[in-house]
C-alpha cells in the first residue's frame, strides 16, 4: 500500500513537472522595440518617418514583434510582411518604403522565437520555437486583434524564404473579401535545413537582404539570433509538409497568391516551386529577378 501512495505521488509530480516546463517553455518573453539606425547605412533603408514598434502576446506565447507605418493619405489597403527567420525585419524597411509610396499601410511582423521577437525559456542563442502552429497562432491573432483587416481596407500578406511557408498556410486559412492575395518570394521548398552558426561580424548571409540585415544586426545584438536548434528545424519541415496535403477546391472567392522564384533557380528548384504552388488554391508561379527588384515586382503583380 505505501509502495503504491509513493508511486502515485512521482507520477503525480512528474505530471506537474511536465506542466510546468510547458508553462515555463512559453514564458511571455518581451520584444526588443528600441533597434538603432547603423552607422553608414544609406537612407532607402531607415525607417520610414512615423513608424513604431510594438510587443503582440498571443495567449501564453512569448511576445511577437511588430512594426507598423502608414502612408500620407489613408491607405487603400495594408500589407504585412512576414520577416523570414534569417534575417531581422529591419531587413524589409526598404520594401516597406515603396509600399508606402503606393499608399498601403504596412506591417512587419516576426513570431516569438526569431528576430527581436520575445524568446522562450532557455532559447539561448538560437531561433526556436517549440511548435510550428505558434507563429501561425501569433500572426492569426494580431491579424485579429490589431490590424483589423476589412472589405473596404483589405490585408495581402508577404513571405518570403522560411515565413514563405507561413504565408502559404495562411492562404489556406484566411478566406473572405478582407483577404486581398498572398505572395510568397523564393521560399523554402523541403529538405534538410542547416543548423548554422553563431552571428560573427564577418560572416554576413549571403545576397541582397543578407548584406542589410548583416548592418542592422552589427549595430543591435539583441538581432543577431542566426543558428536553428533542432526543434525549429522539424517544426519547419512539418510545415512544409503540411503544404503538401491534398489541395484545396478552387473557388472564385478566394485571393489570388503568388510564388515568386528567382530566375536564378536550376530546374530541380523550379519543379519543387511548381509542385509546391500547386497544393494552393489559385496560386500562380511568377519569375522574380531577385530581392532587390521585389517590391515593383510585387506591384506588378497586385497591380498596387
Amino acid at each position: 500500500m505505501r509502495r503504491a501512495v509513493i508511486s502515485a505521488l512521482v507520477l503525480a509530480a512528474l505530471s506537474l513537472g511536465a506542466c510546468s516546463h510547458g508553462q515555463r517553455e512559453r514564458q511571455p518573453g518581451q520584444a526588443f522595440l528600441d533597434s538603432q539606425i547603423p552607422s553608414g547605412l544609406a537612407p532607402q533603408y531607415y525607417p520610414q518617418d512615423g513608424f513604431v514598434w510594438a510587443g503582440y502576446r498571443a495567449g501564453d506565447l512569448p511576445e511577437a514583434r511588430y512594426g507598423v507605418a502608414s502612408p500620407p493619405l489613408n491607405p487603400h489597403a495594408e500589407v504585412l510582411i512576414l520577416a523570414d527567420a534569417d534575417y531581422p525585419a529591419e531587413t524589409y524597411f526598404e520594401l516597406t518604403r515603396q509600399l508606402l509610396a503606393a499608399d498601403y499601410g504596412v506591417w512587419l511582423f516576426e513570431p516569438p522565437g526569431q528576430g527581436g521577437a520575445g524568446r522562450y525559456l532557455l532559447q539561448g542563442n538560437t531561433i526556436h520555437t517549440p511548435d510550428r502552429h505558434d507563429a501561425e497562432k501569433a500572426a492569426t491573432s494580431l491579424i485579429r486583434d490589431v490590424i483589423h483587416p476589412t472589405p473596404q481596407r483589405p490585408l495581402y500578406l508577404i513571405g518570403g524564404g522560411y515565413s514563405a511557408i507561413e504565408a502559404l498556410t495562411l492562404a489556406k486559412d484566411l478566406k473572405g473579401p478582407a483577404y486581398a492575395g498572398f505572395a510568397a518570394f523564393n521560399p523554402y521548398l523541403g529538405g534538410v535545413i542547416a543548423p548554422g552558426g553563431l552571428w560573427h561580424r564577418e560572416d554576413a548571409l549571403p545576397g541582397y537582404w543578407g548584406s542589410i540585415a548583416q548592418s542592422w544586426q552589427m549595430q543591435n545584438p539583441d538581432l543577431r539570433l542566426r543558428m536553428k536548434s533542432e526543434r525549429w528545424r522539424k517544426e519547419m519541415g512539418k510545415a512544409f509538409a503540411a503544404l503538401n496535403a491534398p489541395r484545396l477546391s478552387l473557388s472564385g472567392k478566394d485571393a489570388p497568391v503568388y510564388l515568386f522564384e528567382p530566375q536564378t533557380a536550376d530546374a530541380t528548384q523550379m519543379r519543387a516551386a511548381k509542385s509546391l504552388c500547386a497544393h494552393v488554391a489559385n496560386c500562380q508561379m511568377r519569375a522574380s529577378q531577385g530581392e532587390a527588384a521585389f517590391g515593383a515586382e510585387w506591384l506588378d503583380a497586385f497591380k498596387g
